[in-house]
């Protein structure tokens, strides 16, 4: 039986977030720092959900640490699940909007705000590709 719980929490995901903040017709998207898992590659900010928070505090508190701003997180746009080489992951992607700026690059390399249909042309994370496909799709603009 011990066999049988270690394979299954072995295989537990790791949960993050993910926001999708429009300005306009334009999303925001960020760069992963050099010294982080994945360096240089795009994703949606967000980040890992602490023990004890639900998936809309963890995302408010990563965008302040990464950012420097606050969110109003709306309400879930889409879940992916992703296994990289590493490891699953469970990817809560959120609508928010921003409510206050400037935006600061703290936590992350850099960001910028993007069209959906240009996100194409940026190296993304893997995981976040089903949100960008999602983004398209919808004629998000």
């Amino acid at each position: 039986m011990s066999n049988l719980c270690t394979s299954i929490t072995a295989e537990m995901p790791l949960l993050v977030t993910a926001a999708i903040i429009f300005a306009g017709e334009k999303v925001l998207v960020t760069r992963r720092p050099d010294n982080k898992r994945h360096p240089g590659l795009w994703e949606f900010p967000g980040g890992k959900i602490d023990s004890g928070e639900s998936p809309e505090m963890a995302l408010a508190r990563e965008i302040r640490e990464e950012l420097g701003a606050e969110i109003g997180v709306e309400g879930i746009f889409e879940a992916v699940y992703y296994r990289y080489d590493w490891g699953p992951v469970l990817v809560l992607a959120y609508t928010c909007r921003l409510l206050t700026g400037p935006l600061h690059n703290i936590g992350v390399a850099e960001h910028c705000w993007a069209h959906p249909r240009d996100l194409v042309d940026f190296p993304f994370l893997p995981a976040d590709q089903p949100i960008i496909n999602r983004l398209i799709g919808c004629g998000a603009s």
